[in-house]
């Protein structure tokens, strides 16, 4: 009676092995990226905290720099499309989070807005991804929710901050592992929220942080359990920092300079404000605004080159840039009685160091144990394109100045992808 048992355990056994061999086995060789967006996740963050030890593996086993250069102006929906487009906001046509465009059916746009003619069909990653029969999966990205070439990722789903940042995470991993896709992208709110409450050096902001790291970990674990850890290339960024800012004292009234006479509509305010002129008032309303101290005024002919931020219709006449800190509102009293007062804001000049984003990367393409020269943001879409295998659109980035962060580098083929003027519409090569 000892034999069929000894056959019953030596076969558990077996299949015990089998079954361990078939889990350390990658499910593909083919490359797969994920993409992570960490909001308002500032450059210097991690050295202001201690326990974070998902970015410091991270660290160890992957490739970082100083900071990502990011484009102007420094604020959410801009910076976000930038990265997975690579063009510079003049280029793809979300030129702010708040937007007016007269040739669109509803002609203001808001975070909220999903019309796909705000979309103005430039290629983002997941679009070049599945032209080129790829599968690509985004948990939350501007927009992602928007048929932009008359298509949406293959899975998506319309923004809701309440959905647990563990719950996005679980979800983008099971479209990595089990459904096998090639590019993910996910996106968290945080620590922008916190930090616009409580200032980029609140105690809760960088509490903030390490529960980012957190949900860092928790991705890498995940990773790690559908045995995908070293399979993929990852990717951590985000879209701006963040300034210590007070907007009850900090404040710029407008209508302390100007009324209605010059102004027909203010769209966007707070550290950049745009401005609709009265008819043929545009220079009268420069010249109105021009001492105003804590802030920069100009016509948008005379915007600088450097912003990257002139050649498209919904970049308005009139620009105005809050110096570092300060707010500009066209009610400074209503703002006041009925807005929760910041301590930290964005979308201030990109020159500066707190508007300056986090960047790291790891994965079996990525240097190790390295720290490179910054890059742009822009540089992002042609790099993924790169990791895939796939070619890019036109755009504004470049694949040599991101071929720092690669354990080997590609071989360049001349001006592929790349727009030499930075207009609403990109040349073709």
């Amino acid at each position: 009676m000892a034999r069929p048992f000894i056959i019953t355990i030596t076969t558990l056994l077996l299949v015990m092995w089998m079954a361990s061999s078939v889990k350390s086995a990658p499910m593909s060789s083919k490359p797969k990226v994920i993409l992570v967006s960490m909001d308002g996740f500032r450059h210097d963050y991690l050295s202001k905290v201690n326990n974070t030890p998902n970015f410091d593996m991270m660290l160890r086993e992957g490739v970082t720099m100083p900071w990502i250069r990011n484009t102007f102006t420094t604020l959410t929906f801009p910076c976000h499309f930038t990265m997975v487009t690579g063009l510079y906001e003049e280029s793809h046509g979300i030129v702010a989070n708040n937007m007016y465009d007269s040739k669109t059916d509803r002609n203001r746009f808001r975070m909220s807005t999903t019309d796909d003619d705000w979309w103005t069909g430039h290629e983002t990653i997941w679009t070049s991804a599945q032209k080129a029969g790829l599968k690509a999966g985004v948990y939350f990205w501007v927009g992602s929710a928007s048929k932009i070439q008359g298509t949406r990722p293959e899975r998506w789903f319309p923004y809701d901050g309440r959905v647990p940042f563990e719950d996005r995470v679980d979800t983008l991993v099971k479209w990595m592992s089990e459904d096998d896709f090639d590019l993910g992208l996910i996106y968290f709110n945080e620590p922008d929220h916190t930090g616009h409450v409580s200032g980029p050096e609140g105690h809760a902001t960088l509490k903030e942080v390490e529960r980012m790291d957190g949900i860092l970990g928790r991705l890498l674990q995940k990773l790690n359990d559908t045995n995908l850890l070293d399979t993929v290339n990852i990717i951590v960024t985000s879209d701006h920092g963040m300034a210590a800012t007070d907007s009850d004292t900090k404040l710029i009234d407008l209508r302390d300079y100007v009324n209605e006479t010059l102004v027909a509509n203010v769209i966007q305010q707070g550290s950049m404000a745009s401005l609709i002129p009265q008819e043929g008032k545009a220079q009268e309303l420069v010249d109105a605004l021009k001492d105003v101290e804590h802030m920069t005024v100009m016509l948008k002919e005379d915007i600088s080159e450097r912003y990257h931020y002139k050649d498209h219709r919904r970049i308005l006449p009139v620009l105005l840039i809050a110096d570092e800190g300060w707010t500009i509102s066209e009610n400074g009293t209503y703002r006041r009685l009925n807005i929760p007062r910041f301590l930290g804001d964005h979308g201030y000049d990109n020159i500066l160091s707190s508007m300056r984003p986090i960047f790291v990367a790891r994965g079996p393409a990525f240097k190790q144990n390295a720290v490179v020269e910054s890059i742009d943001t822009v540089d992002i879409y042609p790099l993924i394109c790169h990791l895939l295998n796939i070619d890019p659109a036109p755009n504004n980035g470049s694949l040599e100045r991101a071929a720092t962060l690669l354990r080997v580098p590609p071989k360049f083929k001349e001006n592929l992808g790349r727009v030499k003027k930075n207009t609403s519409e990109p040349s073709k090569h």
